[in-house]
């Protein structure tokens, strides 16, 4: 492996803990693997490559205690995107070279005691000032001269002291490649590392990180991608806020008491208004295409029947005339509601298969005579929708006029409380089956009837 890649202990998906204070992940891939220059790594051929404000690291699947690395982000010169062709998957390469002075590993401060990350520019504690007193040299690989640890070319033969570029190549198996790239590009732009990085704290430190914190982030406005950054954060934070709250409910469930807390349930209500119950799955969170196809019907599904918090877009299960709506309007909410992971139609109608396995009560796909495909639960199911037309013609009263008997489009939609036009389709379908009939009155309303005839044959 390349010197430039240091050896990591990974304790399974407990990434974020080993992070420095001012790092940050900004995105993963799951199912790459590692190339050192054309051959490939076998100890490294399936893991998720991380990247992070300050490095970009392989997580390994199978050992991440032993077989993760990591290169900082300041050690790539150069990179290239390869889109794949044929079985040939898509490869990001990096051409890595590492400085001399950037080679010194982390050191504690002795007045102090904060872990600082070695930067070339500067070697002071970046808590209280205090200069390293360690004086590190650097043998030169020619003529094996110690040189002074800040030196790029060796004082006695000029010999170049850093490590020689070393191309590095990741494969990207389940794809994931563009996005990823496109991320890798901007941080190596932006240099987000450039800035201090120190993992403990201190009087001087604590009051730059309030400063920080309290300055208006304006480039969060200066393009949209800045933009989206700053909603993913925004979406996280309430994701977590969510969880917080769902984990004290249970709590309190457990020991037989109710939540009396008024600012909790509303601050729950808000959470569910904003979107999702949950955060939006993606491809990159599943191991396979039937899984994620799963876990997408099991989001439509709480999208759909909603919860006790809220309902959800057919209303609460038992309620009169909810659980009937056309495809095309749950695919136009739930997208809206997914933010930017959105979902394509293709990929809808594979989760929609899944729905009457993981949906309760039972939602099934059906296409009407028109082509219109719709999401019913059982109420809506021809037999049931049936018995309740005939028990509406059946208790009409037998003393109104005569011009105004049967049940118009119009009160039938009103009493299942779903659109004229699907109300119509319905009618339609049970006009088929022969247990209705209409009477067409010319500029009257078509005024539907049981049909007797059907009865006495």
């Amino acid at each position: 492996m390349a010197a430039a890649f240091v050896p990591w202990c990974v304790p399974g998906a407990a990434l974020g803990a080993l992070l420095a204070r001012d790092e940050t992940l900004v995105a993963s891939q799951a199912g790459v693997g590692m190339y050192d220059g054309d051959q490939k790594v076998p100890s490294m051929n399936d893991g998720t490559l991380v990247l992070t404000t300050h490095r970009l690291v392989y997580v390994d699947a199978r050992l991440p205690r032993t077989n993760s690395v990591f290169v900082r982000l300041a050690w790539i010169k150069q990179t290239e995107h390869y889109a794949g062709f044929l079985r040939s998957s898509p490869k990001i390469t990096l051409l890595v070279r590492v400085q001399a002075a950037a080679r010194r590993a982390e050191w504690t401060c002795a007045v102090c005691g904060t872990v600082n990350v070695p930067r070339p520019d500067e070697a002071r504690c970046g808590v209280c000032g205090v200069v390293v007193v360690e004086k590190e040299q650097v043998a030169c690989r020619a003529c094996t001269y110690l040189n002074d640890v800040q030196r790029t070319q060796c004082e006695m033969c000029e010999t170049d002291l850093g490590d020689a570029p070393h191309t590095v190549k990741f494969s990207f198996r389940r794809g994931g490649d563009a996005p990823f790239y496109a991320a890798l590009r901007d941080a190596l732009q932006t240099k987000p590392w450039a800035h201090e990085w120190v993992r403990a704290g201190g009087i001087d430190g604590a009051l730059r990180a309030d400063e920080r914190a309290a300055a208006p982030s304006a480039d969060a406005f200066q393009d949209l991608s800045a933009l989206m950054a700053q909603a993913k954060q925004l979406v996280e934070v309430a994701a977590n806020m969510r969880t917080q709250l769902e984990r004290r409910e249970r709590s309190l469930a457990q020991d037989g008491r109710a939540s009396q807390d008024e600012a909790g349930s509303m601050l729950q209500s808000a959470l569910v208004r904003i979107g999702l119950a949950a955060p939006a799955v993606t491809p990159d969170m599943v191991r396979d295409e039937e899984e994620y196809h799963r876990e997408l019907a099991l989001e439509l599904a709480q999208v759909l029947l909603g919860d006790a918090r809220a309902p959800g877009l057919m209303g609460a299960a038992e309620e009169q005339g909810a659980g009937v709506v056309a495809l095309d309007e749950v695919w136009g909410v739930w997208n809206r509601l997914r933010g930017i992971a959105l979902v394509s139609p293709k990929v809808m109608r594979a989760a929609v298969a899944y729905l009457p396995h993981v949906a309760r009560p039972s939602i099934q796909v059906r296409v009407l005579g028109s082509g219109l495909a719709v999401l019913h639960t059982a109420r809506f199911e021809d037999g049931a929708f049936e018995a309740r037309l005939l028990a509406y013609a059946a208790a009409l009263n037998e003393d109104v006029p005569v011009p105004q008997y049967g049940l118009t489009t119009m009160s039938i939609a009103e009493r299942e409380r779903i659109p004229m036009a699907l109300c119509l389709e319905l009618l339609h379908g049970i006009e088929r089956r022969g247990a209705i009939a209409r009477d067409v009155c010319g500029t009257q309303d078509t005024r539907w009837f049981s049909n007797r005839i059907m009865e006495s044959v």
